[in-house]
C-alpha cells in the first residue's frame, strides 16, 4: 500500500489558473463555421450564398416598386456609401 504524501506534480495548480483567464475575456469576433474541405460541399455553399443574396436583392427591389406606385411622390431610396469612401471624404474636407 502506498504511503506518505502523493507527489507535488500530481496536483498541477497552474493548468487551473492560465485556463480562468481566457474564460473572461468574453465572445470572440467572427464567425464560428469550419470550412469544409471537400470541394463539393464548397461549391454547394456559394451556390446557396448567391442564391440567398439574388432572392434578398428581388424582394427588395419588389417592395421598393410597391411602395414608389402606392405614393404621391416619387420615391426615393437613399443608399448607404461605403466605409472606405467616408473616411476618405472626411479627409478632403478637412485639408482645405
Amino acid at each position: 500500500m502506498a504511503q506518505g504524501r502523493p507527489k507535488a506534480a500530481a496536483k498541477r495548480p497552474g493548468k487551473t489558473a492560465a485556463a480562468a483567464p481566457a474564460a473572461a475575456r468574453g465572445p470572440r469576433k467572427g464567425g464560428r463555421t469550419i470550412a469544409p474541405k471537400k470541394v463539393r460541399v464548397i461549391q454547394q455553399q456559394k451556390l446557396k450564398k448567391s442564391l440567398e443574396v439574388g432572392i434578398r436583392m428581388k424582394i427588395e427591389h419588389e417592395v421598393v416598386m410597391r411602395a414608389s406606385s402606392s405614393l404621391p411622390k416619387k420615391l426615393a431610396v437613399v443608399k448607404v456609401p461605403p466605409a472606405g469612401a467616408a473616411k476618405k471624404g472626411k479627409a478632403k474636407k478637412a485639408q482645405p
